[in-house]
């Protein structure tokens, strides 16, 4: 007999910990029947973390009779399982049970007892609950001792069903109806894991249930198992929620709350099961809203600032992603008992969180109430952005023409039923209409004009009740930042004045300011600042006096999501549940950021309807490089024909090139010019051609407005220029059916080939027959049957590749552009409380054409997959070319790199920047098998690395940290594993320069311990529950005199160390060590949809750094940009280059300078705002030339056309630009001629009169009404 004592010993490992519960209820019950016939030692996953545990674990088991092994999923689930198994086989009975092939398999090798006892014990388990485990416990006292026990045999539990805590058993649908069910009230279904119910464990969703009955709404709770199992008779969550929340085909409920993922051990393992709880929200069309059950303990998520662990963030949140529900808040957490005495391991339970589970139902039923309200008396508060607070940036929206999308949006609800008092004729017409009223602007009207125009007022007695409501601690920080309520911003004689305008039912306002302008010293000391009493008390007002139904945000992005509190699974405590309260919130945002769209998702609870970017084309060449590209052809020309002319064409080329300013680009003069003048020619050819091949956005989109005519041609082209997958590209299959190398095309755009032509032009002729190619299949409707006789016409002939990618762009890419329609039919339905679609999100012209359609709740990624191993290939190859550049720049190694690693990348690329990191550091990610997910690192042997280990230090995002923390703890895991290495320290200077430190901190008194810990923070970040860089904050509000301003604020703003251990520690003085030693500061831009100067947070997180190792090194560092915008052929540009070529494709391109013409208002403000960022880029990092702010000005400002055009549509946004030129002038930043400055002035001058003016005229207008 195995084990050889009478009574049964069991040793029970449980991969779900939560299963503990009703076996030590059923142990507890054989104790008490039969009497003292059975010992368990239970662990769970969290008790084997360590080897000493482990070994514990088995010297029970091998005492034991029987060892159980229940995973969740598979064999990683129990750590050091092989070693355990190898040692128990053989010699104690082995029971392996779990959801995954991996546990199939071992299960087959390893189950020793009879089959069809193993068979019996597996369905006691698969069952599961206190009867069945308590039987089970019978059944093996008598099978492995001998006992004369009678078990019953397995209870066959259903495993989906209706719960209710009032009712017993387990009702039909029509006996749950006739009891609990009225049909003029809300219902909500409620859709949990069958695991719960079953082991007993009921408190959280007994609360629940209760709660939304408390709030007077119908409950229809139904609990299920997982994925669809035809075997054991189980029919998965789809049919269960089909039969249980349907009625002769219709659904009975009007929102459902799910708490499936969480509970789930198959997410863990089979992506199916995301698919399938898709296919059922589809076919219920109503919202789903993910309640979050935090598998930390509750009091540890109540007192961290964290919010939700790595493990929480990618099961509670990406993958519900997936599926298209909202995630909204934390209802539940671990609570763990004192080590049960029976089991000698702690009983988990999980334990509700009232409060925000109230927060959860009334957020349900709101949602829930769209559906019901009438449209002519639904009202609705769309905002618009407005940073910086200055009335030419109001509708801030990347890629996004605002106005005209309001106007879209405002169209439609007319034409549904909305009550509208009038549509206003443009998007022109409604920003006017918006700058007649109050705006958040407030340099142009007096206190007592604000006060007459505002839209409302909130008076003493109602906001100082809104006050008292809130939590003690909030009300603490707000006094301490603001002064008692409601503080000085928009307090009128002790009312606070609401900006916007109210048509019918429709409020139009603009998102208050964020407090940093109002308080510009906070930027150096308080990055977490509190938002003013006005902001919150602004959203307080939209849903109790103004009483919306849903709230629109339009376009990327707010500063809702970016307000203080934690990553996730918010509590009553943090900003941006407190201000979005529970109003329904639909937000328009471009489809190529996933990171700061997530944010929203994640602390706004919105509903994402995303959006088309900008169709993207051709930089071309223009002004002086237009003509100096009609030189060059002349020459080669001449070359060929009359080679008399040559002197004088070289002289003219010479001359051009320099009037161009492009000497200074090539980093070139005359005599080195002169001295190989047909190398020069190459390298300018090839420069040019570069340029104008640059893909540029063309415009804005307008939501709802798929591109047409030759807008789509040209978007075709774009989104085909890369492979999409296996679909080839299009230029690169015209290029090879011509009989061209594309590569070696692509390679030496400057250089001529055998029969006289260069690369670039046979390039640009490959592109130029893509577009005639589109433009004449367009006339045909992009029909299949005419591609092979218009490539045939066009191209000359046809092949596989180019049918390949027509079939592609035909069946795939125009029917998914058709569908942008979408984007404005589902903002409507979002509204009307209907489930939207969910959909990848990311950069479409990186080979990424199948994410579209746009109108979608897009998703990101599963963190555990960063980075993923095509990342990792562009990863090795950014590594490689930083490191060439920096060699052939300064001819030796870097020691110390910086990388700023953004969220929005690593979402869009799967890891490109941590990949890099981990290589030039010498580590590389191990993958799982199957699931794609990163398991860990490992050294890459320095034989094979071939270079010294480089020391990197990271400045990571808020939305990095709070997305993904995993992959912190993964380049921690590297950062100690190479530092920890026996290596020779000229090889490896992470070791170098951690041994300096530390023996620098152990002479302070600093023990060895603490000191090496703290010497090895490399990833630093935000203090949590902040955001952001703070330096075009500062920058912004103009609160800063030189380098050292702009370096305390990076190093305020972003001293805090993340690692394994450490969540946000204050590490101020090592994060300046480590800006003080770095060589070399780059950034990677993954895609040509956006670039440097289209956002500050670009210059202030890069241009920052570069700033901050400036002014604590002393002296300049290198400074680099990564392009891997096309992830086959990287490329590394120092910033400066970087900024000049942003400068030449876009910035000062009349081609794109005219796109955005078309757009007005918000044209003029996305041109103005270019020049802020344009100025933030040269304060921080030194990359514009003298000859770049010429230019800006003189197409600006000075130019008349452009002149008269903005006093039109936006004179805000001329002043501004004519300010800012200004502010370069006299902070020294520009070397302008006395001339320039006159003249500058001159239109500040006359801009500022004409503004005042204008403000006077509406005033006196307003008062003779």
């Amino acid at each position: 007999m195995i084990g050889g004592w009478k009574m049964l010993r069991i040793a029970y490992f449980a991969g779900v910990d939560l299963d503990v519960y009703p076996l030590t209820r059923a142990l507890r019950r054989v104790r008490e029947d039969k009497g003292n016939i059975l010992e368990v030692l239970v662990r769970s996953m969290t008790d084997l973390t360590s080897t000493a545990a482990q070994e514990e674990f088995t010297e029970y088991a091998l005492r034991a009779d029987i060892a159980i092994f229940h995973f969740m999923g598979g064999k990683d689930s129990c750590p050091g399982f092989d070693t355990i198994a190898e040692r128990l086989k053989g010699k104690v009975h082995i029971q392996v049970e779990g959801s995954s092939p991996d546990a199939a398999a071992l299960a087959l090798k390893l189950n020793s007892l009879p089959p069809e006892d193993s068979q019996l014990v597996s369905k006691y388990m698969a069952y599961g609950g206190e009867e069945n485990y308590y039987n089970l416990f019978l059944f093996l006292a008598h099978r492995l001792k001998g006992e004369s026990l009678q078990a019953n045999p397995p209870v066959e539990i259903p495993w989906e069903g209706l719960y209710h805590p009032d009712l017993d058993g387990i009702p039909t649908i029509e006996e749950y109806l006739q009891k609990r069910y009225s049909p003029d009230k809300l219902t909500l279904g409620v859709i949990f894991m069958r695991r719960f119910w079953v082991n007993g464990n009921r408190e959280y969703f007994d609360t629940l249930i209760r709660e939304i009955e408390a709030q007077g709404a119908n409950v229809i709770p139904v609990f299920v198992q997982g994925a669809r199992d035809v075997e054991i008779g189980n029919r998965g969550a789809v049919e269960a929620g089909i039969n249980f929340f349907t009625k002769d085909g219709e659904t009975i409920i009007d929102a459902l709350i799910t708490l499936l993922p969480l509970f789930n051990p198959m997410t863990f393992t089979d992506p199916s099961l995301g698919e399938q709880n898709a296919h059922l929200f589809r076919k219920l069309g109503v919202p789903v809203l993910q309640g979050i059950g935090t598998l930390s303990s509750l009091e540890n998520w109540k007192g961290s600032i964290q919010g939700l662990s790595p493990i929480d963030v990618a099961v509670s949140a990406a993958l519900p992603e997936l599926n298209g529900a909202l995630i909204t808040v934390t209802v539940a957490g671990r609570k763990y008992s004192e080590v049960d005495p029976l089991t000698g391991t702690r009983i988990v339970t999980f334990e509700p969180v009232p409060e925000r589970i109230n927060k959860l139902v009334r957020l349900a039923l709101k949602w829930a109430r769209l559906k019901r309200i009438p449209n002519q008396q639904k009202k609705i508060a769309i905002i618009l952005y407005n940073y910086p607070p200055r009335n030419d940036a109001i509708g801030n929206a990347f890629g996004l023409d605002s106005l005209a999308t309001v106007w879209n949006i405002l169209r439609d609800m007319r034409d549904a039923g909305y009550l509208l008092d009038y549509l206003p004729k443009d998007g022109q017409d409604l920003i006017e209409r918006i700058i007649e009223r109050v705006t958040n602007d407030r340099r142009w009207v007096s206190p007592e004009e604000m006060a007459r125009r505002a839209v409302a007022k909130v008076s003493s007695e109602r906001y100082l009740k809104w006050f008292q409501e809130l939590p003690e601690e909030v009300r603490s920080k707000m006094v301490q930042a603001w002064g008692e309520p409601p503080g000085k911003l928009f307090n009128y004689r002790g009312e606070l004045l609401i900006p916007g305008l109210i048509n019918g039912n429709i409020f139009i306002g603009l998102q208050p300011p964020r407090g940093f302008g109002e308080d510009p010293s906070a930027i150096y000391h308080n990055p977490d600042l509190p938002v003013p009493y006005h902001y919150l008390f602004y959203y307080r007002w939209i849903r109790d006096i103004f009483k919306a139904d849903a709230v629109m945000h339009i376009g990327m992005h707010g500063s809702l999501e970016w307000l203080p509190g934690k990553n996730a699974g918010l509590s009553q405590n943090c900003f941006p549940d407190m201000t979005i309260s529970d109003l329904p919130n639909i937000y328009i945002y471009i489809m190529n950021n996933p990171s700061e769209g997530t944010q929203a998702k994640r602390r706004s609870y919105c509903c994402i309807i995303d959006h088309l970017i900008p169709v993207m084309h051709n930089a071309d060449t223009y002004d002086e490089t237009a003509e100096l590209e009609v030189l060059l052809h002349d020459y080669y020309h001449a070359k060929r024909a009359d080679q008399e002319k040559l002197p004088y064409l070289q002289k003219l080329i010479w001359e051009k090139t320099c009037q161009a300013n492009l000497d200074n680009d090539l980093e070139i003069d005359e005599d080195t010019a002169n001295s190989d003048f047909e190398g020069f020619l190459e390298r300018l050819h090839g420069y040019l051609y570069d340029l104008k091949d640059t893909q540029i956005r063309d415009g804005l989109h307008i939501l709802g407005e798929p591109p047409t005519n030759s807008h789509l041609d040209e978007f075709l082209v774009a989104l085909t220029r890369l492979s999409n997958g296996d679909i080839p590209s299009l230029r690169k299959s015209i290029a090879e059916l011509k009989g061209y190398d594309y590569e070696y095309l692509l390679a030496n755009r400057g250089k001529l080939t055998a029969d006289g032509r260069t690369c670039g032009s046979i390039i640009e002729e490959c592109e130029g027959l893509a577009l005639q190619l589109m433009r004449r299949w367009r006339s045909y409707g992009f029909a299949l049957d005419v591609i092979d006789s218009l490539a045939s016409e066009i191209l000359g002939s046809s092949d596989s590749n180019i049918r390949t990618v027509l079939e592609y762009i035909a069946s795939s890419i125009v029917p998914n552009i058709e569908a942008t329609t979408e984007e404005l039919t589902n903002t409507l339905l979002a509204a009307d409380a209907h489930y939207i679609l969910p959909g990848p999100a990311g950069a479409p012209t990186r080979g990424m054409a199948d994410i579209l359609p746009t109108g979608r709740n897009f998703y990101s990624v599963d963190p555990r997959t960063i980075p993923s191993p095509a990342a990792w290939r562009v990863g090795v190859a950014l590594g490689n070319a930083l490191l060439e550049r920096y060699l052939k720049d300064e001819g030796r190694y870097p020691e110390n790199i910086g990388i700023v690693a953004m969220g929005v990348t690593q979402m869009r690329t799967k890891g490109d920047c941590v990949a890099e990191a981990l290589y030039l550091m010498g580590a590389r990610p191990i993958w799982e098998g199957g699931s794609g997910r990163v398991k860990g690192v490992e050294v890459i042997p320095l034989e094979e690395l071939g270079r010294p280990r480089i020391d990197v230090t990271i400045r990571i995002s808020g939305s990095f940290r709070d997305a993904l923390e995993c992959v912190i703890h993964l380049l921690d895991d590297a950062v100690q594993m190479i530092s920890n290495l026996d290596e020779p320290p000229e090889q490896n200077y992470l070791v170098k320069h951690i041994a300096e430190q530390v023996a620098e901190k152990v002479s302070q008194g600093i023990d060895q311990e603490r000191a090496k810990e703290e010497a090895s923070y490399r990833i630093f970040g935000n203090r949590p529950g902040a955001y952001g860089a703070g330096v075009s904050e500062l920058i912004d509000a103009k609160n800063w005199k030189e380098d050292q301003d702009l370096g305390n604020v990076y190093l305020a703003w972003g001293g805090y160390a993340y690692s394994r251990k450490q969540y946000g520690v204050m590490a101020m003085e090592e994060f300046k060590r480590r800006l003080s030693s770095i060589d070399l500061v780059t950034k990677n831009e993954d895609t040509k949809e956006w670039d440097m100067m289209d956002a500050d947070d670009f210059y202030s997180y890069h241009g920052g750094f570069i700033a901050a190792v400036r002014a604590f090194k002393g002296e300049m560092p290198r400074c680099y940009t990564g392009d891997n915008s096309d992830p086959e052929r990287v490329q590394i540009r120092s910033t400066a280059e970087e900024a000049k070529r942003v400068f030449r494709c876009r910035i000062l391109n009349p081609k794109w300078i005219e796109s955005m013409r078309r757009h007005g208002y918000k044209g003029a403000g996305d041109l103005s705002r270019a020049v802020d960022i344009a100025f933030g880029w040269d304060a921080t990092a030194k990359v514009l030339e003298d000859w770049m702010y010429e230019e800006l000005a003189q197409k600006y400002a000075l130019d008349k056309d452009m002149q008269r055009w903005l006093k039109e549509v936006n004179p805000y946004a001329l002043q501004n630009i004519a300010e800012r030129l200004l502010e370069a002038i006299e902070r020294g930043m520009w070397q302008a001629t006395d001339e320039m400055k006159q003249e500058l002035q001159s239109i500040y001058l006359d801009i500022e009169g004409i503004l005042e003016e204008s403000q006077a005229r509406m005033e006196s207008t307003r008062q003779s009404a």
